[in-house]
Parts: structure tokens; C-alpha cells; sequence
């Protein structure tokens, strides 16, 4: 059975609550170019067990969506985290993820990374033809 707009919408809204209530260290990215969306979760998942398979608590959410611009990223979780995730938006250019890769956001401050998503979040596209955001498994 099709996900309703209504059932869409709250899903969004979870991810957003998370975002605000998950981790000391948050990142936002603007994707541009040709985002493989596939490819981007997952490879960032494998490149933190291989990269960094010592570590052990890698809690963390990871949201995107659309905009007219591009893919928005986000992340939320410890410092640890967020220097992979600088990593891998290097690495995400040069295997072809994204087309280039802006930050737009990259720190501590929670009310200033919720303003930068929530200003990306008004900019969001709805896509007829397949998934227009998603992230980390909600609970």
C-alpha cells in the first residue's frame, strides 16, 4: 500500500525531532550535481566499519531531502562522527556520489544547524517520480 501525503509528512517530522534531539556535533551539506542517493548512506556506513572498525558507538542520524537546488545532507552525532562525515564528502565528489559538495553547516551549535536545515527545509521539493527525502531508520 502507497504511503499517504499525511503518513509522509510525518515521517518527515520525525526525522526533523531527531535531528534536533540527537548528539552534541551536527553537519549539513548542500549536494549538487548528479547525487546518487542509492550509494550515499551505504557507502558512508561502510566507509566508518572500515575506516574506523575500533569504534564502536557510531549513534548518529543522517537525513536528506530535496530542494530545487540540490540534495540537502545532514548529521547529528558525536565530534568523532563528524569529522568522517567531512571525510567521506571528499571522497563522496571523487567516486561520483555527488557532483560537489557544500557545507553549509558544521559545528556545535544546535539552534544555528536547526535554523540552516529548517531554511533548506523551506526550499524542500516534493518528487512525483521517487523519493524526495529520507535517512537512518526511524525507531
Amino acid at each position: 500500500m502507497a504511503e499517504t501525503v499525511k503518513e509522509k509528512l510525518k515521517r518527515l517530522q520525525r526525522h526533523i525531532d531527531v535531528l534536533a534531539n540527537t548528539g552534541q556535533h551536527q553537519a549539513c551539506y548542500m549536494l549538487t550535481g548528479r547525487v546518487d542517493l542509492n550509494r550515499l548512506g551505504r557507502h558512508f556506513n561502510m566507509m566508518l566499519k572500515r575506516r574506523h572498525p575500533d569504534v564502536v558507538d557510531t549513534r548518529h542520524h543522517f537525513f536528506w531531502f530535496k530542494t530545487d537546488e540540490g540534495v540537502v545532507v545532514s548529521y547529528t552525532g558525536n565530534m568523532f562522527l563528524l569529522g568522517a562525515v567531512d571525510e567521506f564528502m571528499t571522497k563522496a565528489v571523487a567516486i561520483g556520489i555527488a557532483g560537489a559538495a557544500e557545507e553549509l553547516y558544521y559545528g556545535r551549535s544546535k539552534d544555528t544547524f536547526m535554523a540552516a536545515v529548517m531554511m533548506q527545509l523551506s526550499q524542500f521539493k516534493t518528487s512525483s517520480s521517487g523519493r524526495s527525502f529520507g535517512g537512518a531508520q526511524l525507531g
